[in-house]
């Protein structure tokens, strides 16, 4: 984490008078008991994609060595893809697997681990993209997706078929959390049915593609107090975030509970996260569970 944490410092103190806050379009609510359940189940799926036995072992059962994941264990899952691009631009990981227990597909994207992953994070500049008229994407995270895109499309196309009326996910946290946003945004836009689970997403785009993807909805936006990384890229760079928001307020290495999480609505909002007058590191590292414990 000390990669992480130097970045994170002079990303703070470059950028913090640059992200101005935008009008606020904020109502905010509690989550139900079953919502919860959802997003812990989840972030132990990103958790998972963090132990490296996930990501170079195609055709087992997913574990965590951090013991992080129990909702993930306690389920009958078999990866279908695991993929670690670490010679490739992004040091793009993570895996396809099949849950037979919950009929789920999930997609998991690795978080930020290498320097490679931060060159790409703080690749800040933003490049037109099809996905919707007028949209910006950034370009270090578009660069990353397209790594994995078609040959990841392939192996879920062909999981679709194979387990028909299974519900699919993708999710992943900080780094992963954006490529998570970028690969649903892209397979929803090709017809598949995608929802979205991201936790400690930077921003990813310019407002059109926030609109497009908060439009496309089955989005489940997760950010915790003040953590640093949802503050970035800043919006005085051309970025916005997707709505809505689910902001966990408890802290870090605290059990989470349905008052803990309060849902923001509103693109860029000026509520949850982006309301806190301060940003944190450690923050980033706790969602609902010790996220990237197996680093």
């Amino acid at each position: 984490m000390v990669q992480f944490k130097s970045v994170c410092t002079l990303a703070v103190a470059a950028f913090a008078a640059l992200g101005a806050a935008a009008p606020a379009r904020l109502a905010e609510r509690a989550v139900s008991s079953s919502v919860l359940q959802e997003l812990s189940l989840f972030a132990q799926y990103s958790a998972a994609a963090y132990c490296s036995n996930n990501i170079n072992s195609t055709g087992t059962k997913l574990t965590c060595s951090a013991g992080n994941c129990p909702l993930v264990e306690a389920a009958n899952t078999k990866t279908l893809s695991e993929f670690d691009d670490s010679s490739s631009f992004g040091d793009v990981a993570g895996f396809l697997v099949a849950d037979t227990t919950n009929k789920l597909l999930v997609v998991s994207f690795r978080g930020s681990r290498t320097i490679q992953t931060w060159i790409a994070n703080l690749d800040f500049g933003l490049e037109s993209s099809d996905l919707c008229s007028g949209c910006s994407v950034h370009t270090g995270f578009w660069k990353s997706w397209e790594v994995v895109a078609n040959a990841l499309t392939t192996e879920l196309n062909s999981a679709i078929a194979a387990y028909p009326g299974y519900t699919i996910v993708f999710t992943g946290h900080s780094f992963g959390a954006a490529l998570a946003t970028l690969g649903a945004a892209t397979l929803r836009k090709a017809g598949i049915s995608v929802q979205l689970y991201n936790y400690g997403s930077p921003r990813v785009g310019n407002t059109a593609l926030a609109t497009f993807i908060t439009g496309q909805g089955s989005n489940y936006r997760v950010t915790h107090t003040n953590d640093i990384v949802p503050r970035l890229p800043p919006r005085a760079f051309g970025f916005s975030h997707t709505s809505p928001e689910y902001w966990i307020t408890s802290g870090d290495a605290v059990t989470v509970t349905t008052s803990d999480v309060t849902v923001v609505q509103g693109i860029d909002s000026t509520g949850g996260n982006a309301g806190q007058g301060s940003t944190s590191v450690p923050a980033h590292n706790w969602y609902i569970v010790d996220i990237d414990g197996c680093q």
